[in-house]
């Protein structure tokens, strides 16, 4: 008679907690849930508009002057999109310019829209697409980057000294949702939470600036956490996470694939604890 007991899996019955807001979060909440983990959401990050469109209106309404179009994050791409949009224009007053996505999430996200991505950066970071203008000459070159209101500033200097003319439009900013922190508190106070899932700089310093005491903000750092990639992985740790997994591939399924093989290499036992269960 065969077993009624789901197949343990490596990350069977770990409570882990998933910081990306929830409309970007579902595959991955899927995935774990696959995988036997108990995916806990709590966004750290709610996407808000920023408070000056200036720039970003100035930008598209001299698209004519521009040459180069980086999208930098699906993000980016979205609330540039929806500003182009409210302007009467679509993807056809974009296809006069050279575009680059970072990453295939982006590129898909503006192939939806309509618009073609010319190059796709293989490393998710600024580093990814200053590899792609290697070897390019681009003095004198009109640059659009619409982006987050805060951000690395290593793109648009490294451009800049090749002699690139670089416009930095900020398309909008992230703030920590007012609901979560109540939330975080709980879990860390109720050591709910077996390791951590960061997927963004703004989302670990987030975490620490929200814990309400000292005492829980260091259950929330003894905690293991795992980051999508090294400039996360970075701003976690200088917030003062401790940084255990870093994803080879800068993706959410990179990031599943660095957390199974942290724990099937550290031999730790799978809980037993059926189902899961989310924080919205």
């Amino acid at each position: 008679m065969p077993s009624s007991q789901p197949p343990t899996t490596d990350l069977q019955g770990l409570r882990i907690l998933v910081t990306r807001p929830e409309s970007q979060a579902r595959d991955f909440i899927t995935q774990l849930t696959q995988a036997g983990a108990r995916p806990l959401l709590l966004p750290t990050i709610k996407i808000i508009p920023p408070p000056d469109w200036s720039a970003a209106d100035r930008a598209i309404s001299e698209l004519a002057d521009y040459h180069w179009l980086i999208l930098s994050s699906v993000n980016g791409f979205d609330c540039f999109y929806q500003r182009l949009q409210s302007k009467g224009l679509d993807a056809l007053a974009l296809d006069h310019l050279t575009t680059i996505c970072v990453g295939p999430k982006t590129a898909q996200a503006a192939a939806i829209s309509g618009l073609k991505s010319n190059l796709i950066a293989k490393e998710f970071a600024a580093e990814g697409i200053i590899e792609l203008f290697a070897g390019l000459d681009i003095r004198a070159q009109k640059i659009l980057l619409p982006r987050a209101l805060q951000a690395r500033e290593l793109l648009p200097e490294t451009l800049r000294r090749r002699g690139a003319r670089v416009d930095v439009v900020p398309v909008y900013e992230t703030i920590f949702p007012p609901e979560s922190a109540a939330q975080l508190n709980h879990l860390l106070a109720q050591e709910e939470i077996d390791i951590i899932t960061v997927t963004s700089a703004s989302s670990a310093s987030n975490l620490i600036q929200h814990c309400h005491s000292p005492q829980i903000r260091e259950k929330l750092k003894s905690l293991p956490t795992a980051c999508i990639g090294p400039i996360t992985a970075a701003a976690a740790t200088a917030a003062g996470l401790n940084v255990r997994i870093i994803a080879n591939e800068y993706t959410a399924a990179g990031l599943l694939d660095a957390l199974k093989k942290y724990y099937r290499n550290a031999g730790i036992k799978s809980r037993t604890v059926p189902g899961s269960f989310f924080l919205f």
